[in-house]
């Protein structure tokens, strides 16, 4: 009977992975492809990663989600501006775009040095898909930009850097999650475009991606008709993956999207991931149960070809590198990019110590750095926070003195974009408000008409550090 591990990538929590180091290890011994890390400490990860890898004949598969560098997921290592802020950072103010390349591949070798250093020798990135549609609720931010041109750009510098450095990248979510207005971790999307406007515009930097010769595309839980009307998700859909294979060219591995997610649809994550295998994908990854997928694949008695895999492992990364990178250089350069990137539109003069509104639609707490470094040029701010779980919504403002509005909402899988509260506090803020700031997606502030607006793309520290030093150079008082 045939290995059914070896086509598998099941999750690696950092956070327990001492607790589950016996489990993870089994699975190597079994054949496990590889594993997908999400949170840990830097130097337990290298550890146990090394421990793996140790046990494995042929390199594991470490790979993990580091569109933003190592410390999105991994603490120890260097968190960068997401994409669309990257994009805004490194292109030239001007008529033309002019783009500093040298400084995004400086960017894109960082991340991927601190990547080896942890032991990830696959990122999952970059995201390849365009974002056209400002209701986006899971890319948005993630996304290079709004136009195919400058995706395929940045997206094929990402892939060539990233693979000069030792680092396998992986492009997604083909053939292109920007024109959606739903989260497929949640439930599956519908990419109505015709194939002609496909091959015009969504396709167009997976075609980049193909050329600069990424290592792996990701198929995203979506229907696109215009590739198969049986309404598969593309994820394990032969006709999708013919497309891709035939029509594209493209010789190299294929992923799925995760298999814990809603975009699968009715089908179990037994049934998605035998079907993505049949359908000519090479892994299946994050399945939630691992013992279940192999049981059900090996029910059908049907073999399918690793060679591809084998491959592919042989020429990754097989341990942790021993060169440390400058990581105190890395978080400047982070900083550095963060103060580039952000953007504002209007004018404000604050002739008064404003009234800040902080408008939290996150689970956790948002918004104390942006406080305190105001405070330090505005003594005596007054501030009222708002959040998703806040039982008294109530927007009482003091009368005759300026506010500001901070708005803190994250693009992130699972949540389904912003919550309606958001944009009804927005539209009664509106009339008062001299400064509108989203420590998010830009386009939240696409409605707002009267106030200026700043645009700082992530609510990381030195994000709103920034913008802090920006307000307070427009205070009077």
């Amino acid at each position: 009977m045939q290995n059914y591990y070896q086509f598998l990538i099941p999750r690696l929590n950092g956070k327990s992975v001492k607790k589950d180091f016996p489990n993870h290890l089994s699975l190597v011994k079994k054949g496990i492809a590889g594993f997908i890390i999400f949170g840990g400490r830097l130097d337990e990860m290298r550890k146990y990663i090394k421990e793996l890898q140790d046990e494995s004949e042929i390199p594991l598969i470490i790979a993990s989600d580091l569109e933003r560098g190592l410390g999105q997921q991994v603490q120890g290592g260097t968190q960068f501006p997401p994409a669309m802020a990257l994009a805004k950072a490194v292109t030239k103010k001007g008529g033309k775009a002019i783009y500093n390349l040298p400084l995004l591949r400086k960017i894109f070798t960082a991340m991927a040095g601190e990547a080896a250093y942890a032991g990830i020798n696959t990122i999952l990135a970059p995201v390849l898909d365009i974002n056209t549609n400002p209701k986006n609720p899971i890319i948005a931010t993630r996304a290079f930009g709004e136009e195919e041109k400058t995706v395929s750009l940045f997206g094929a510098e990402m892939i060539r850097t990233l693979q000069k450095n030792g680092i396998a990248a992986c492009g997604k979510h083909f053939p292109g999650h920007g024109d959606t207005e739903v989260d497929s971790h949640i439930r599956l999307p519908v990419i109505r475009h015709k194939l002609i406007n496909l091959k015009r515009n969504e396709l167009k930097p997976f075609k980049a991606a193909i050329k600069a010769g990424v290592g792996m595309i990701m198929l995203g839980h979506l229907s696109v008709p215009a590739l198969d009307q049986s309404q598969l998700p593309v994820s394990f859909s032969k006709k999708a993956v013919r497309f891709l294979r035939e029509d594209m060219g493209y010789d190299g591995m294929l992923i799925t999207d995760a298999m814990n997610m809603g975009g699968i649809g009715a089908y179990s994550e037994e049934k998605a991931s035998f079907m993505a295998l049949d359908a000519g994908v090479d892994l299946v990854l994050h399945p939630t149960d691992v013992e279940g997928v192999v049981s059900f694949m090996g029910a059908r008695k049907k073999c399918f070809d690793p060679g591809r895999i084998e491959a592919f492992r042989r020429s990754i990364l097989s341990a942790p590198v021993s060169a440390r990178p400058d990581f105190d250089k890395d978080k400047r350069l982070s900083g550095t990019l963060t103060d580039r990137s952000i953007i504002s539109s209007g004018r404000f003069v604050l002739r008064k110590t404003p009234f800040l509104v902080i408008l939290n639609d996150e689970d956790e707490d948002k918004g104390n750095t942006l406080i305190r470094n105001l405070r330090k040029g505005m003594r005596g701010m007054k501030y009222r926070i708002v959040s998703r779980a806040s039982k008294d919504k109530r927007l009482l403002l003091p009368e005759d003195i300026p506010v500001i509005v901070a708005i803190f909402s994250e693009t992130k899988g699972w949540k389904g974009g912003s919550g309606n509260w958001l944009y009804e506090a927005l539209s009664q803020l509106e009339r008062r408000s001299e400064l509108v700031i989203s420590f998010g997606s830009p386009y939240l502030l696409d409605g707002i008409k009267g106030p200026a607006k700043i645009s700082a793309f992530w609510d990381a520290d030195s994000a709103q550090e920034a913008v802090a030093r920006t307000v307070i150079k427009k205070h009077t008082s």
